[in-house]
């Protein structure tokens, strides 16, 4: 049975200004309809029909429309846009426009809202707001339109406007949600807009929802359309310089944002990478460890900020409650809690005058709390080592089947880079993650097995490092392991072996293993320096410099390809006792018992019947041969050595005659 087309005549014939129940009618048969119903040719029909009963002008049939139908309209709408075929009527200026004032965005001109224009959370207008967010992910050519008739602009005013007193929080939660998603779409891959955008205030805007909105999962749909929107501003700004780098283009208006990022990167309760953690780990990617913000990258955000709910209160009022960020000269990078500021940066009573001192008494941090300078890296290595035990159990390896759906080139280097640069920015990060994930009490002795095929988090990012199906997961563990190294090639080694940090030391430019590095210990005892071989230095220490130690630096020697010790087990006879020869013994006839049993290499007797190697062996024993040729070589050695030793008194006594020739004494 064919399902008949549906077609737009009786509702453009209709009287949709008296006949509600004929609009009705249509608009149900339009949301109802299946994909095929409708015709390109009908769709258009339907949208420039609907659209001219939606203009603005007061005689347009909306306004004698109760709301219900008013909804519905704009609902048919929005399932006749899902189709970019037939629905390009959209893309005017004109029906563009027409989708802005019911969405009760706030945009100057005829399209202004009034005081009796319903509320911005109003059911009409976040279903405006769905139409239009549609329309600008299906069409390039619709963000562009939606761009030039100042929608990233309204997007930014309607961020910034205070909260109404709403009953429905849902509602305003979902206009959030609807209004960091269109700020997305516009200023993707479009630095006008960004520049627009930012310059309009958003980023304040953004600062008081990422710090008001109560993080608990009915809210993580709209803060991840916000920190989507932080993260494409940073991106696609337009920056007008870079770091001492070159890398790490930023702007000083951004500085405050990484304080609210961070409150987010706390207080989400889970650890697994998903949304909005991914989202606010991406975003903290583009923002840099300078100089004035390790403070704040250091702090541990405050997590008891009352949201705004005052039509006077503003962002400001939210930012000057916030603290103090690295350098007090500039009033838009006071941000961080005053605790957390060293004490050079600022004198005692700076941070019980500051305005914003009712907001800033955090969590206790301090310049010399080691504990807040080293959350930030142990909560992301927290993440990453559920990653692996959620999804790459042991002894499971990167290169097995993943669960489907899960590409690990998708979520895994956006861990490791911020990781990376975390080591690369902060000197107190990098040395406590080298202690964390290189111990000096590793275990090390080959008994313990290569260190690439342990349990745990190092195991994983040496089985990563050494994939080879991910590449993007690969290059960015290495580039990881090499930050933590702190970028030193034959510390690098030492601590992984040269077979695990080969691939990214040929990334690096060595084409073989780097050269051995010789580390001086200083003995606390005799404060006499300590050198790689157990022996002091002569030379005393150096008072001008200070005495570092490196948590995982090498005391024992290291196989330069395991990275394990590296110790001879090979024995003197004469140094073994009974039982330890017997051991030996019983694992050589076991060994020669396996042997035997293979034919290839079985042995005969001199009557040409078999015999197994392990009765050769115990003849010959039995017999005194083995005995012999131990003897035989001991003799040869004492041989040898009596020969040295003749040859060295040789020589002694010619350098005295030629000594006593020299001096007249012959």
């Amino acid at each position: 049975m064919s399902v008949p087309y549906l077609t737009a005549r009786r509702y453009i014939e209709a009287d949709r200004q008296t006949t509600l129940d004929t609009v009705r009618r249509e608009l149900n048969a339009v949301v109802n309809a299946l994909p095929t119903q409708i015709q390109p040719t009908e769709r258009e029909a339907f949208l420039d029909a609907i659209l001219h009963d939606l203009e603005v002008e007061p005689e347009a049939a909306w306004h004698s429309w109760p709301e219900d139908v008013h909804l519905l309209a704009l609902t048919a709408i929005k399932f006749l846009g899902r189709n970019p075929v037939g629905s390009e009527t959209l893309l005017s200026a004109q029906h563009i426009s027409i989708l802005i004032y019911h969405s009760c965005l706030p945009v100057p001109g005829p399209l202004a809202q009034t005081p009796a224009s319903p509320s911005p959370c109003s059911t009409t207008a976040r279903e405006a707001l769905k139409v239009l967010a549609n329309l600008l992910v299906l069409s390039a050519a619709g963000r562009t339109k939606f761009f030039r008739n100042g929608g990233a602009d309204a997007v930014s005013k309607a961020l910034a406007q205070p909260k109404r007193d709403e009953k429905d929080e849902a509602a305003h939660v979902e206009r959030i949600f609807l209004l960091g998603r269109l700020g997305f779409l516009v200023c993707l891959e479009r630095p006008d807009a960004a520049k627009g955008m930012v310059e309009a205030d958003v980023i304040d805007a953004l600062v008081q929802h990422l710090m008001t909105l109560p993080v608990v999962p009915a809210h993580y749909m709209a803060l991840s359309e916000l920190l989507k929107l932080t993260n494409a501003l940073l991106s696609v700004y337009p920056y007008k310089s870079v770091d001492k780098s070159g890398q790490n283009p930023w702007d000083e208006q951004f500085d405050i944002i990484l304080y609210p990022l961070l409150h987010l990167f706390y207080e989400i309760p889970a650890v697994e990478l998903s949304p909005p953690l991914t989202h606010v780990i991406n975003a903290l990617l583009s923002v840099p460890f300078l100089p004035r913000l390790l403070p704040t990258w250091t702090c541990v955000p405050d997590t008891t900020i009352e949201p705004l709910s005052s039509p006077t209160s503003t962002v400001r009022t939210l930012l000057h409650k916030l603290g103090n960020l690295a350098s007090p000269s500039s009033p838009r990078m006071q941000l961080a809690p005053p605790r957390s500021r060293s004490p050079a940066l600022g004198d005692s009573n700076s941070a019980s005058s500051s305005p914003r001192a009712s907001l800033s008494g955090g969590r206790p941090f301090g310049s010399g709390s080691s504990q807040h300078k080293t959350a930030f890296p142990a909560r992301l290595l927290k993440v990453l080592d559920t990653f692996f035990s959620t999804y790459l159990p042991y002894p499971k390896k990167p290169d097995d089947k993943w669960p489907q759906g899960l590409v690990p080139d998708e979520v895994l280097p956006p861990v490791l880079l911020l990781l990376t640069r975390a080591a690369v920015g902060c000197d107190t990060m990098r040395v406590w993650m080298k202690g964390t994930l290189l111990p000096p009490t590793l275990d090390r002795t080959p008994e313990a097995g290569p260190i690439e095929k342990r349990k745990g988090l190092l195991g994983n990012i040496l089985r990563l490092m050494g994939c080879g199906g991910h590449t993007l997961s690969k290059v960015s563990a290495g580039e990881f392991m090499w930050a933590v190294c702190n970028g030193d090639a034959s510390d690098l080694s030492a601590e992984i072996g040269y077979g695990n940090a080969a691939g990214v030391l040929l990334e690096k430019g060595f084409s073989g293993p780097p050269p051995a590095k010789i580390t001086e210990l200083w003995d606390e005892s005799s404060l006499r320096p300590i050198s790689m071989s157990g022996q002091p230095v002569s030379h005393p220490p150096d008072a001008s410099s200070p005495i570092t130690i490196q948590p995982a630096t090498p005391i024992e020697p290291r196989h330069p390809i395991t990275g394990l010790q590296d110790r001879d087990d090979r024995q003197d006879m004469n140094e073994m006792s009974d039982e330890e020869k017997e051991r030996e013994a019983e694992r050589l006839f076991a060994l020669f018992d396996r042997m035997e049993r293979n034919p290839v290499i079985s042995m005969k007797s001199g009557e040409g019947q078999a015999k197994g190697i392990q009765d050769i062996m115990r003849d010959k024993l039995e017999k005194g041969e083995l005995e012999a040729w131990q003897g035989k070589d001991d003799e040869a050695e004492r041989r040898k050595q009596e020969e040295q030793e003749q040859i060295d008194e040789t020589e002694a006594l010619r350098e005295i005659q030629q000594y006593k020739q020299r001096t007249g004494r012959s």
